[in-house]
């Protein structure tokens, strides 16, 4: 009867019958006395209240009634039906709006949660990788993908070949100086050369959103090498993708890499012409430890750190030391001063290394 009378839903009847109140609509007598008369008839004690002249101001969202409260967010007059869970009185439109709000706010939490979870999950995924690697109970299977765009000349590639079969040896050697009953640790697939025309790698600019560009670009040039290479559906240990460069115009020659810590890739740039590969070599044997969980172990200025950047951090006297730690790059021959390796036999793995790598406690 409240609802027919109020041109009310059913609920929100109810909701006026839920307590003791006046109820917010100014009705002709005779109407009123007509409801009073029905509802007492059903047990709900009430009786009309004379008001002076008749309210003009109705409720934005019940037209049928009249409004009693500003509301919270916009001061619009508002009745007793437009209120919150908390009681608030809200119109239609700031109800509307907190409600948006709400849900938005819960779809960034639950995105950022989502995107906490993907993270925790894939750093798991590779802290287990890393840590099925770091067992050598087996020989890793590591890609060597060689990158040119001028033409690389025969004696190069066989350089190569031969340069990979004894990076092999050195790793065994070097392996075994600390645990002698380990197997070979690596075993090498040399491919390429492969066309390096879209391949950038100068650095991005220092911002989250260049570095994130930059790494898309280089994801997605990295994927077309590997299809190139027929690389795309083997299952490898690491990937160190080795860019050669014609020397620069005074003849130096830049030998540099980088890879991802603890992850699968790696980056060197080598000399287009060079056959010695020493330096090519190191920078391989570098980057892929990288991604096997080493460091760096050299100071600002390139020069060996003590004690973890020398072989023989115990030495008496301390320099010259004997060869380059492989984390360093260079022949320490007093401090901070120090000289190209000129041989994969003056290159090492050091203690800190050798720690990292899991070959010593």
């Amino acid at each position: 009867m409240l609802a027919r009378a109020f041109q009310l839903p059913l609920e929100d009847a109810r909701r006026l019958l839920a307590e003791s109140r006046v109820l917010p609509r100014d009705l002709e007598l005779s109407e009123a006395q007509r409801l009073v008369e029905s509802l007492r008839k059903q047990g709900v004690s009430c009786e009309p209240v004379t008001v002076a002249g008749h309210g003009r101001a109705v409720c934005g969202a019940h037209p049928a009634l009249s409004p009693e409260s500003p509301c919270t967010d916009c001061r619009e007059l508002v009745c007793v039906l437009c209120r919150n869970s908390e009681g608030e009185a809200l119109c239609a439109r700031c109800s509307a709006l907190r409600t948006r709000r709400s849900r938005a706010k819960w779809l960034r939490v639950s995105v950022l949660l989502v995107a906490l979870v993907l993270v925790a999950l894939w750093g798991s995924s590779r802290s287990r990788v890393r840590e099925t690697r770091l067992l050598w109970d087996r020989p890793l299977e590591v890609a060597v993908v060689l990158l040119a765009r001028d033409e690389v000349k025969p004696e190069v590639r066989r350089a190569w070949t031969e340069g990979a079969s004894r990076l092999e040896g050195w790793l065994q050697r070097e392996a075994r100086r600390y645990r002698p009953d380990l197997n070979p640790p690596v075993r090498f697939v040399l491919t390429g050369p492969v066309p390096a025309a879209d391949l950038d790698l100068t650095p991005p600019e220092d911002s989250l959103v260049a570095r994130a560009r930059h790494a898309w670009t280089l994801s997605r040039a990295l994927s077309a090498v590997d299809e190139a290479a027929g690389l795309s559906s083997r299952r490898l240990d690491a990937r160190i993708y080795v860019v050669l460069e014609p020397t620069g115009e005074g003849g130096e020659r830049l030998v540099e890499g980088m890879a991802e810590a603890g992850g699968s890739v790696g980056l060197v740039r080598g000399v287009l012409g060079d056959t010695n590969l020493t330096l090519e070599l190191t920078a391989v044997a570098h980057e892929l430890f990288h991604c096997l969980g080493a460091v760096d172990a050299y100071d600002a200025q390139g020069h060996a750190r003590v004690p973890d950047g020398l072989v023989e951090p115990q030495r008496e006297p301390l320099y010259p030391q004997p060869a380059a730690e492989v984390m360093v790059g260079e022949v320490p021959v007093g401090e901070a001063q120090g000289r190209l390796p000129e041989s994969l036999d003056e290159v090492r793995v050091g203690p800190a290394t050798a720690a990292a790598l899991r070959w010593a406690p």
